[in-house]
């Protein structure tokens, strides 16, 4: 069985934004010594444990230490048996609004696209399109025509609604042409923007009202799984992939608070609301991956389990590990990539990890 990763990113320190994180720690960071006494020292004092400050700092200790996509390529390649593919997605930070990137979206690009021309057999590129770029259209078919790029990569949270009408041509794009799309699906999102909404971005595409929300909720709107109903109801054969099957934190209300479709909308699970659009039949094309959220608590794999007794939801969920965002030390990815296979047993996770893979790229 060759193992098919579907969510993974090389992206390094040269493509976030210089105030990613503070100022002072950003430069001190630099610094090798600096930078794993810095880390060793959040680790062990954050009082959330895991909280966002520490996943910084690891996602930053990562891409310094590697140096390039190929090193962090090299490093995940590392926890997984030697054939294993895998997904990469860039991450398009330039828009954020949490300050300048060294190296454009463009140049990512095309370093991600001489990752792939070196092993051509295990990396599988996506194309990063945030709706903000004028030429997003224009710019993510020539990486699919003309430099081989496999997918679609969106992140919402990074400041754009996906029904964005500059999106529209592009899910248009991919049902005509058969090409998967992941976007971020999972609150609260490890990278938001940062500034405060500009009024385009508080127009609902469908309504063409205004949003009178506070940032966090707006992003939080461009994230909800109810957030692609629209655009899959206009596009029902549109193959996406909902990418964290809600989140932990989801996956956690989904176990304290049973699901109930009478529920206030904040109350809602995400983890149920994709079963629900899964399980509904309408959309034959709609996926959803295991990345971060089951890594992030050895009890969710036992959840999973359960949940993947479901034929139709067997069906449509991949296997991804979210490296190197994924919060926890080194080698926990490897580990729990192992036990989490030892628990689904074989046949389930030949399923996620192969089968379901091979179908969302298109290659069944």
């Amino acid at each position: 069985m060759q193992i098919t990763n579907c969510h993974t990113h090389t992206f390094t320190h040269d493509h976030v934004p210089d105030h990613f994180a503070p100022y002072l720690v950003g430069l001190l960071l630099q610094v090798r010594w600096i930078r794993r006494a810095l880390l060793f020292i959040m680790r062990h004092l954050d009082l959330e444990r895991h909280g966002k400050f520490t996943r910084y700092a690891h996602i930053l200790q990562v891409s310094y230490d590697c140096g390039s996509q190929e090193g962090v390529f090299k490093l995940v390649r590392s926890y997984f048996p030697r054939d294993t593919r895998f997904v990469v997605l860039p991450m398009d930070m330039e828009l954020m609004n949490a300050g300048k990137v060294k190296e454009s979206i463009g140049l990512q690009h095309a370093q991600l696209g001489e990752l792939r021309d070196k092993y051509p057999e295990l990396v599988i590129p996506f194309a990063a399109a945030d709706a903000r770029h004028d030429d997003v259209v224009e710019n993510t078919k020539r990486l699919i025509e003309e430099n081989g790029f496999r997918g679609i990569k969106l992140y919402p949270p990074i400041g754009y609604h996906p029904n964005d009408a500059a999106l529209r041509p592009l899910y248009d794009y991919a049902v005509e042409h058969g090409i998967p799309v992941m976007t971020h699906c999972s609150r609260p999102a490890s990278v938001q923007y940062r500034g405060e909404p500009t009024e385009q971005m508080r127009i609902d595409p469908e309504t063409g009202g205004r949003l009178s929300l506070g940032r966090e909720e707006l992003l939080t709107l461009y994230t909800d799984p109810d957030a692609y109903v629209p655009i899959l109801d206009a596009r029902p054969t549109l193959t996406i992939c909902l990418a964290h099957f809600g989140g932990a934190g989801d996956w956690e209300g989904f176990l304290d608070d049973p699901w109930d479709a009478g529920s206030a909308a904040g109350k809602q699970s995400w983890l149920a609301k994709i079963m629900d659009m899964i399980k509904s039949g309408k959309y034959e094309n709609l996926y959803t991956d295991i990345s971060y959220t089951v890594f992030a608590n050895e009890e969710y794999v036992y959840l999973l389990k359960v949940l993947l007794s479901d034929e139709k939801v067997r069906r449509r969920v991949l296997f991804g590990s979210d490296f190197y965002v994924v919060e926890n030390a080194e080698l926990e990815e490897r580990r729990r990539a192992v036990r989490m296979r030892a628990v689904l047993g074989e046949d389930l996770f030949q399923t996620i990890a192969h089968d379901n893979p091979r179908s969302y790229l298109g290659e069944a």
